[in-house]
């Protein structure tokens, strides 16, 4: 379970996401799914903390240009944890496996390179509420948010700081959710927190590596971890 927090953690640092995606499997195992996801928004809400304040520099900016993005995600992850034990995992997985497909083989034919267009201001908030649902009711947006933001073709250091600026908030959100519903009990939160160490080493280490790697090297690392957490979202739902 260390193991699998510190690459999680890694992951999260070289690259934005892939944190619950990793964690949230290894905790399932032992915990159950629902106390896994309630186990792993605290690894994330600190998570994300840090990364923001690693990017500070650009986060004014990049938040005004996903504000919609960041509302809309809101109201998602207030829907998904009311739909955390009724959600069809299997329906949810094909239809962000699909889209994370979509976005990787045709991201730029379908959303094109302008972020003014219309079709751009369209599908940033339908994804960033449908982000926020899976947030709420899963952990796991990144396969669906990360790959719009991958077709964007952000440099590395607003990729990073857009999604956990959205994971950030959508994960504040859902820890309230949690509060409110009696979820979040004492023994949860104490798994969260001893969870922090290998996380926090493995954030570390990512984020060192993310400073050394080129651009083009970067959104090869993304391209990879999005084909990976769609292949661990699919064997989640139909493996055996």
């Amino acid at each position: 379970m260390a193991g699998g927090l510190a690459v999680a953690g890694f992951s999260k640092g070289l690259g934005g996401l892939g944190l619950p995606l990793i964690a949230t499997p290894i905790l399932a195992a032992v915990f159950g799914p629902r106390s896994a996801v309630v186990i792993v928004s605290i690894p994330i809400l600190v998570a994300n903390t840090l990364l923001l304040v690693a990017g500070w520099r650009v986060v004014p900016r990049v938040i005004g240009g996903i504000a919609p993005i960041l509302v809309l995600g809101a109201f998602g992850s207030l829907l998904g944890v009311q739909l955390l034990a009724s959600l069809d995992q299997r329906v949810f997985a094909l239809l962000i496996s699909l889209l994370v497909v979509l976005f990787l083989a045709r991201g730029e034919r379908v959303l094109g390179s302008d972020p003014d267009a219309r079709r751009m201001r369209v599908a940033g908030p339908a994804v960033g509420f449908l982000g926020g649902v899976l947030q709420g009711s899963t952990s796991i947006a990144s396969p669906l948010v990360g790959s719009y933001f991958h077709a964007r073709k952000l440099a590395p250091r607003e990729f990073v700081v857009v999604l956990a600026a959205l994971f950030q908030l959508n994960s504040i959100v859902q820890i309230g959710g949690f509060v409110q519903l009696g979820l979040l009990t004492s023994d949860l939160i104490a798994l969260g927190t001893i969870g922090l160490v290998p996380n926090l080493l493995g954030l570390i280490a990512g984020i060192e590596l993310r400073g050394r790697i080129s651009p083009e090297a970067f959104r090869r690392v993304i391209t990879v971890l999005l084909i990976a957490s769609v292949a661990n979202l699919l064997w989640r739902a139909f493996g055996p």
